[in-house]
């Protein structure tokens, strides 16, 4: 491994564990301290993921014109301001701009690491290293939640988040370092023009990432709070997550075996995303729960690593970064509109409903995409 990859890898699994710690405490900090509903609970995931939208179109420009260190630092250092920012939120209103704040430092983490993974590789190569990286998240975010629930019981919501800040900061070392490794690249210059052609060309796909991110929105927003009224208290909603974080483990150092047959594995992830909302809308007990967690860790980790190869496979290496972009532009769309819509939709209709709908969704979507492009041996 090289020194950049290494550098990248312990960017991801550092701010996994921060965000870990504290992420999936957000909503239900919402709904116990704040008295939110499940439409504020939903805006607060809208406010955080609407930057995400728009953002990184444009990080994705900047990441070919620019040093990629310095982007990612800057992400890093917004990031950690946000999270210290939500210690001292008292209201709905507070919550959700300073979540729109950690959405836009987002946009300036993940796009810079997605881009120096993907340069710092060869095509072939690349959906193994994104693995790699994703791994690196997810072992984080993985033990994060158990250091979040044994944190949240001696201190309570407002100091974990403050902790969760203070872990954030030693990424910002791994962070500068990067910024050498990327001086002396040549730098090209494209237009927002070319983000949005680079979506046009890859529709199904597209469609497909924008499924898979409204459901990771859901897990990661709307989905804490949902057990939090199926009797499930923090420290569990906190082991919980940690099983997520252990199946996506467990499962990326395999996907790029799965890569190999891209439209196979994209339909048994989106299935499996279909399924785990079923399980999740009918049987609403820890050990079922458990078991729709383990299937959205796998599917998420199928998904990410295979959609961003293939997006990236074609783009020359000069326009990476705007493809990568492009990629996380659509990723934002589904990420923002899932939890808003499904934090309506419980409100008015119950709270499992979400559930039920994302589950009909996922089983007639891939069925009428993947059929329309049987005549090619790609997605």
């Amino acid at each position: 491994m090289n020194r950049v990859l290494a550098l990248v890898y312990t960017v991801a699994c550092t701010i996994g564990v921060a965000y870990g710690a504290h992420a999936p405490l957000i909503p239900v900090f919402a709904k116990a301290e704040l008295g939110a509903t499940y439409f504020d609970i939903g805006l607060i995931g809208m406010a955080n993921y609407v930057p995400y939208m728009f953002a990184p179109a444009f990080v994705g420009l900047l990441l070919d014109r620019f040093n990629k260190g310095y982007i990612l630092s800057a992400g890093i250092a917004t990031a950690t301001l946000s999270v210290f920012l939500l210690a001292f939120t008292n209201n709905v209103l507070e919550v959700m701009l300073v979540r729109a704040l950690t959405g836009i430092a987002h946009a300036f983490i993940w796009p810079p690491a997605e881009a120096v993974v993907a340069t710092a590789t060869s095509p072939e190569r690349r959906v193994q290293a994104i693995s790699r990286f994703t791994m690196s998240w997810v072992a984080g975010y993985m033990a994060g939640p158990l250091i979040g629930a044994g944190l949240f019981q001696i201190f309570g919501f407002r100091i974990l988040f403050e902790y969760s800040s203070a872990m954030m900061i030693v990424t910002l070392a791994a962070g500068l370092m990067l910024i050498k490794h990327s001086k002396g690249m040549r730098q090209e210059k494209y237009s927002i023009a070319d983000v949005f052609t680079i979506i046009k060309i890859n529709p199904r796909i597209s469609m497909l990432v924008m499924y898979y991110s409204a459901a990771f929105g859901i897990v990661l927003t709307i989905f804490p709070a949902y057990l939090k009224d199926n009797t499930i208290n923090e420290f569990f909603i906190g082991i919980l997550f940690f099983i997520f974080g252990l199946s996506r483990l467990l499962t990326l150092p395999f996907t790029h075996k799965f890569a190999t047959h891209e439209r196979s594995s994209i339909f048994i992830a989106t299935q499996a995303i279909a399924f785990a909302m079923l399980v999740a809308y009918s049987l609403t007990s820890i050990g079922f729960f458990s078991l729709s967690l383990v299937l959205f860790g796998f599917a998420f980790s199928l998904y990410f690593p295979i959609t961003l190869g293939v997006i990236t496979r074609n783009a020359p290496r000069k326009m990476v970064g705007t493809s990568v972009g492009a990629y996380e532009t659509v990723f934002g769309i589904g990420w923002a509109i899932g939890p808003i819509v499904s934090g309506v939709a419980a409100d008015a209709f119950g709270s499992s409903i979400p559930y039920i709908s994302m589950f009909v969704i996922g089983i007639i979507l891939p069925v009428l995409i993947i059929s329309k492009s049987r005549s090619g041996k790609q997605l």
